[in-house]
């Protein structure tokens, strides 16, 4: 005989009885524990059944859940079995008060929960039935029942992102429920009443998300995550995203046209409100081109100078000067506004339009299909830099913002300074260094360490224009021994501003019409170093005792050793008193040698030479003349370091005459760091971070929306003979050739 105990709750059954034969060990050793809300007289919520979508929980799918009150059960008991309508259900999760509980134990002092897969029918009532056991072997069986909701939403959801690496651009998404939509395709998509997906490539990204339903597995194609064809699998979430510049608080509606593999076309759409915060910085500015920068070398970066290169569509800038803003959005960087966007200090370098009226104005008509043929629009080439802050490995994205016709030139705060003085001469500063540049051939002059402590001044001037920076530099005799800082008032351009100032010198070494020469100094504000290019050109073939580049002189005044980083990574050093005294070469290092410097460790300062690029190459296919280079330092009334490319003159044989072979070009990018040695046991530490930082330069990928302009269908590109590329509907304009008979 046995005790049965029936208590009645709205929509809930809960039977209690006595059987023989139930474990009787107690579940006070089964985790975890209730999680504290079991307090006396704490109100009940009531008996309810939730219809949910289909959803992954504790590794089980599940879309239907069912709520009881703490008051259900008088004491502890697990779960046995479920079922649904009278259909067994193996998975099921337990929960008390939300916490999982894997061994499937009731704890009776609160509310708890039973969810399962039931694959639920609109307007279906539904009966879900458990038994269990309490620990004393007494029998439980409780039920809910409840009608599931009349229908289903066909759109899950949607919303609005903020630009990200991987879609770096503000972006509106819907989603269909996989619990409704069948296996098909989108044919298209519109944002706002604009389709966003008709010409030969789009940014509308499509993806098969999110846990399968059961009833349709093993029925589809099986797609899962992106796909390009915009192919909806039927069994998965199918997720559609597109561009789109929301701004906080803005409404925006999107509508897809979905072709369902039944032959039913259908319409889903949807008007979606924008959040308040990380919408589009500013609408008058509505043009942008992204840039997604990545570290990857594990260095923070701040004020990192970023140079890009964009082009645009020109009649959309008016004075790019003052329309151009670079802003990231970052609500957490120090910087940040009350938008939660930090705009980076920018300098637009040079703005070049494309406009050719004749080309424009041509019509041009696709040989096959008689259809216009749009190959071109007035573009405007924007070269700007712009400084970044970057953390380790991380991505970011920059928006370069333009179009605002009414925006005033930006005020840029900067440590950047340069005063002119006669012809060539200059002096550029900022908190680390000034460096004067000399009158006749703007060649590096002086230079001095600044920062912490007192200023410390580098300089050569001991004979001839006593440069610091001598090279590019040939001695073909009987033509005289010449350097580019020989230079008298060379080709000269300059581009200044708050954030870059770049000087660039060209002209044919002095006395000589056959080598060409140019040099380009890069100064930034922030930054500790000076960038330096040079390429050296022989335009004539012609017979040399040394062509030289990479030339650094100084005096013995300040700087006393020399120590440079090996092809092992070691750093070497060698004391300058006491070594080989010229004409014998003290040292000599191969020619793409890491870095090196002049040092004092008296003074706690050096200047460094890092470098950034060593290339040789002959304009014509030929083999460049190089004889085995090679970089060295010489010990004299100065010290200098040099890179030799042909050096008959630096050997015991100095008489000889070795070909220089017409089109020989010769390459160098350097950074200059004018440093203070750090304290401990890494005096050099500061060269190898800023080593590092730049032989690992910001990876830069740029994104830019697909205008209205841009023609619906791929344009063939003009070509020497026509050739099919494969692109259906590409249009030409080529006059394709028959085949005489």
């Amino acid at each position: 005989m046995r005790k049965v105990l029936l208590l009645s709750f709205v929509g809930v059954l809960w039977v209690a009885t006595t059987c023989a034969g139930v474990d009787g060990h107690g579940f006070e050793g089964l985790k975890p524990r209730p999680p504290g809300y079991g307090e006396d007289g704490a109100p009940d919520k009531p008996v309810r059944i939730e219809f949910e979508r289909v959803r992954e929980e504790v590794g089980r799918i599940v879309d239907l859940v069912a709520h009881f009150p703490k008051a259900t059960a008088p004491d502890a008991f697990r779960v046995d079995e479920v079922a649904v309508n009278g259909v067994a259900c193996d998975e099921f999760v337990v929960r008390n008060h939300g916490a999982f509980n894997g061994n499937r134990v009731v704890f009776g002092s609160e509310e708890f929960s039973i969810a399962l897969y039931a694959g639920w029918a609109p307007g279906k009532e539904y009966h879900l039935a458990a038994n269990g056991a309490t620990s004393a072997g007494e029998a439980v069986m409780i039920a809910a029942a409840d009608t599931a909701p009349a229908e289903r939403p066909a759109i899950a959801g949607g919303g609005f992102g903020q630009p990200t690496p991987d879609m770096p651009y503000h972006h509106i998404t819907m989603t269909l429920a996989k619990e409704v939509v069948e296996p098909g395709k989108v044919v298209r998509v519109e944002v706002d009443g604009r389709r966003v997906d008709g010409k030969f490539c789009s940014y509308v990204r499509y993806f098969n998300t999110g846990p399968q339903d059961p009833r349709s597995a093993g029925k589809t194609e099986g797609l899962e995550g992106e796909t390009y064809l915009g192919r909806i699998d039927g069994a998965r979430d199918f997720r559609v995203t597109a561009p789109c510049p929301w701004a906080n608080g803005s409404m925006h509606t999107m509508r897809l046209t979905v072709q369902f593999d039944s032959g039913e076309e259908r319409v889903f759409e949807r008007e979606f409100t924008a959040g308040a915060t990380g919408g589009y910085r500013d609408l008058a500015w509505p043009h942008f081109v992204s840039l997604v920068v990545r570290e990857t070398a594990g260095l923070p970066r701040q004020g990192e100078p970023v140079t890009a290169t964009i082009g645009v569509f020109a009649d959309d800038l008016t004075n790019p000067e003052a329309e151009v803003r670079v802003v990231t959005y970052d609500p957490k960087h120090p910087k940040a506004g009350d938008d939660g966007y930090v705009v980076a200090p920018c300098q637009v370098i040079a703005a070049t339009e494309w406009r050719d009226e004749t080309l424009l104005a041509a019509e041009e008509r696709d040989a096959e299909t008689g259809e216009l043929v749009r190959r071109y629009d007035p573009t405007t080439t924007i070269e700007l830099v712009f400084l970044a802050d970057v953390l380790p490995y991380e991505e970011k994205v920059y928006q370069i913002l333009y179009g605002n016709p009414e925006a005033k030139s930006p005020a840029v705060e900067t440590d950047l300074t340069v005063v002119q003085g006669e012809a060539l001469a200059q002096t550029v500063s900022n908190a680390f260094y000034r460096f004067g540049l000399a009158g006749n051939s703007g060649a590096v002059e002086t230079v001095t360490v600044l920062g912490a402590g007192a200023p410390v001044l580098l300089e050569h001037k001991l004979e001839t224009n006593g440069a610091v920076h001598w090279n590019p530099g040939c001695y073909a005799p009987p033509r005289p021994w010449v350097h580019a800082s020989d230079w008298e008032q060379p080709e000269f351009e300059q581009v200044s501003g708050p954030v870059m100032h770049r000087t660039r010198r060209y002209a044919p070494l002095p006395h000589m019409d056959s080598v060409t020469a140019s040099v380009a100094y890069t100064f930034y504000a922030g930054q500790p170093y000076v960038l330096m290019s040079s390429l050296m050109e022989v335009r004539e073939e012609i017979f040399v005792k040394a062509l030289r580049n990479s030339e650094i002189v100084l005096n013995h005044a300040v700087l006393d050793e020399f120590v440079w980083k090996d092809p092992l990574g070691k750093i070497q050093g060698m004391k300058i008193e006491g070594s080989k005294e010229h004409p014998i070469h003290a040292l000599e290092i191969p020619p793409d040698t890491p870095w090196m410097a002049f040092i004092s460790r008296e003074h706690k300062v050096g200047f460094a030479s890092i470098t950034l690029a060593y290339e040789n190459a002959n304009v014509y296919g030929d083999s460049e003349s190089l004889a085995q280079p090679y970089i060295y330092v010489q010990n004299g009334p100065w010290i200098y370091w040099s890179r030799p490319l042909v050096y008959p003159y630096g050997g015991q044989n100095l008489t000889r005459m070795m070909r220089a072979r017409k089109g020989s070009v010769y390459l160098e990018k350097n950074a200059w760091l004018p440093f203070r040695l750090a304290e401990g046991d890494a005096p050099f530490k500061d060269v190898e971070r800023i080593a590092k930082q730049l032989t690992h330069p910001l990876v830069v990928h740029e994104w830019m929306d697909i205008d209205e302009r841009t023609p619906e269908n791929w344009v063939m590109a003009i070509l020497t003979m026509p050739f099919d590329e494969g692109v259906a509907g590409a249009v030409s304009g080529h006059k394709v050739k028959k085949e005489e008979e």
